[in-house]
């Protein structure tokens, strides 16, 4: 008999109060482990029957800045598999960063991993359709677009279908800048201010045929490598979001003088899980943890917004300057290099079959979600 949803979260209500999982290593994010909060952890990890190792490049102690979801998406799917699962978190890009961790996921090194869209494109291409600019680089239209039916019919299931990866759930971390290194220190206001600048770009073809269109020069970085990239000139803009800059690895917040918010497309990270692991666990247990996986989704929905506005505080406070395009440079910007353009015909077709499919998700960004951003 199916176990509902309704029974894992009903199921899960009393497992969090119990005394099994009320740590405060659980709960404050921001916080150090002590010795009890350890103890108990390690007593959690010798009860359960499966160990789930989750790689991310972020620290657990950045959820301020960083919507990494790592205590979440471990509370959830401890209790919402009565303690049969346990998560063993690999932060701080302990199990690689960039193509890296994509190659450690792809291998079966680590069970489960987020990782971004761009990094991630190689091993899924279909997810690399988000990275055609301009159509759902705004946090709603991501929102509406991933809450849709046809998106999950037609971009998550189909990737199931592979039989090696899933996506558990996808992250809002807002949409990609153009933004310039202390060396360059020149505002990108409009496109022809790319003109002979270098423009980092990652593993992504869809990315990689966008800044094409423009006058950059462009270069591919492994992410793990842009802040020493940066600081000795190999670039001169990158395009992460404002928290991919924030966050970024070896304190590449450092290395950043100004932002252009231009929301081109949107810098999102997915929980991608093996569907190996996954067939080691009983239909109840995979059940559980598609509802955790659920749950920690919607965790982020209310927090987001302060998350970016916080990093653009910091970046204000050290001095870099972040510049927001009017609907007119913004619209000079579209009609260049627009969806709507005849250059991407042929990477439409490539992923999706036909341009008629890229309509029919282009629809769906404009359908409001049953879920709201706060």
């Amino acid at each position: 008999m199916p176990i509902s949803r309704r029974y894992f979260i009903k199921s899960s209500s009393a497992l969090v109060a119990s005394s099994l999982f009320q740590v405060g290593y659980l709960n404050a994010a921001t916080a150090l482990p002590n010795t009890d909060d350890l103890a108990q952890d390690d007593e959690i990890k010798q009860r359960s029957e499966h160990t789930l190792v989750f790689a991310s490049p972020y620290h657990t102690s950045d959820a301020s800045f960083v919507p990494h979801l790592h205590i979440e998406f471990k509370r959830n799917i401890q209790a919402l598999s009565q303690g049969k699962i346990y998560v063993d978190i690999q932060g701080q890009g302990a199990m690689g960063i960039g193509t890296d961790l994509m190659a450690a996921v792809s291998r079966g090194r680590v069970d489960a991993a987020l990782i971004s869209v761009a990094n991630l494109s190689r091993a899924l291409p279909l997810l690399d359709i988000l990275n055609i600019p301009f159509w759902a680089g705004d946090n709603q239209a991501l929102l509406n677009l991933i809450s849709s039916p046809y998106w999950q019919q037609n971009v998550i299931e189909k990737i199931a279908k592979q039989g090696k990866l899933a996506i558990l759930y996808h992250y809002i971390t807002g949409g990609r800048t153009l933004s310039t290194t202390k060396r360059t220190n020149t505002v990108i206001k409009v496109p022809t201010d790319l003109k002979n600048k270098v423009l980092r770009i990652p593993a992504s073809k869809v990315l990689k045929h966008f800044y094409s269109m423009t006058d950059a020069h462009i270069v591919e970085v492994n992410w793990a490598n842009v802040a020493a990239m940066a600081r000795v000139g190999k670039f001169h803009v990158l395009d992460p979001g404002i928290v991919g800059l924030y966050a970024g690895p070896n304190n590449l917040r450092d290395e950043i003088a100004t932002i252009t918010q231009l929301n081109s497309v949107p810098d999102t990270w997915v929980n991608v899980v093996s569907q190996k692991w996954l067939n080691t666990l009983p239909r109840t247990l995979r059940l559980a943890v598609n509802d955790a996986a659920e749950k920690t989704f919607l965790s982020q929905l209310s927090n987001i917004s302060h998350i970016e506005s916080s990093c653009e505080q910091e970046f204000i406070q050290r001095g870099c300057t972040v510049f927001k395009p009017d609907q007119p440079t913004i619209a000079l910007w579209q009609d260049q290099f627009g969806h709507h353009r005849h250059e991407w015909r042929d990477i439409k077709e490539s992923l999706l079959g036909s341009s008629n499919e890229f309509s029919k998700l282009l629809d769906a960004t404009k359908v409001p979600s049953k879920h709201n951003l706060g």
